[in-house]
């Protein structure tokens, strides 16, 4: 069973999906990271400080760094025409109205949430128990730094793996 897709996760500095602030991306290929790519996101706009308790990253830190747009080229060369794994729709959605607030195209990709996966696959399980990303990492075994955005990625795919492995389905049975 072929299990090829990028994990992508992203943190934002505020509210608005445009303050993108981090993201994260590992590429699985046959069930086996092969590759990972991050990098701190100058939004260039205020950070909360709700966000900034979430996942540290201070306006400071990303001063210097590529904006949204300069990192379009990676992200196409990257994404697009791939599978995406991310934890809930939160990133495809940020992905989603960042494209359209910079009025670049979305990523052409097919999009999966290792949530929804897990909920498929462990519902009798884990009847009553929460399906975020932590709480399935802690019960699967997997340690991360939770909220650095390639450890959530990573992470993501690793659900999305043990999920396949544990129902034995593949990708398009999982959705």
């Amino acid at each position: 069973m072929t299990l090829t897709f990028n994990a992508l996760d992203i943190e934002t500095a505020n509210q608005y999906p445009e303050s993108i602030c981090q993201i994260g991306i590992a590429h699985f290929y046959n069930g086996s990271i092969i590759d990972t790519w991050s990098t701190l996101v100058n939004p260039k706009t205020t950070f909360h400080y709700q966000n900034i308790r979430v996942h540290g990253i201070r306006p400071e830190m990303v001063l210097g760094k590529p904006d949204f747009m300069e990192i379009q080229e990676e992200l196409q060369q990257r994404l697009d025409g791939t599978i995406i794994v991310s934890h809930t729709s939160f990133d495809q959605g940020v992905m989603n109205r960042a494209a359209d607030f910079y009025g670049i195209p979305r990523l052409n990709a097919t999009w999966l949430d290792s949530c929804k996966i897990a909920r498929k696959v462990w519902h009798s399980d884990r009847q009553g128990e929460s399906f975020g990303l932590k709480s399935l990492a802690d019960w699967l075994g997997i340690n991360f730094k939770h909220h650095d955005a390639l450890e959530d990625a990573i992470t993501a795919g690793k659900i999305t793996l043990l999920a396949s492995q544990h129902s034995g389905m593949n990708l398009d049975q999982l959705k």
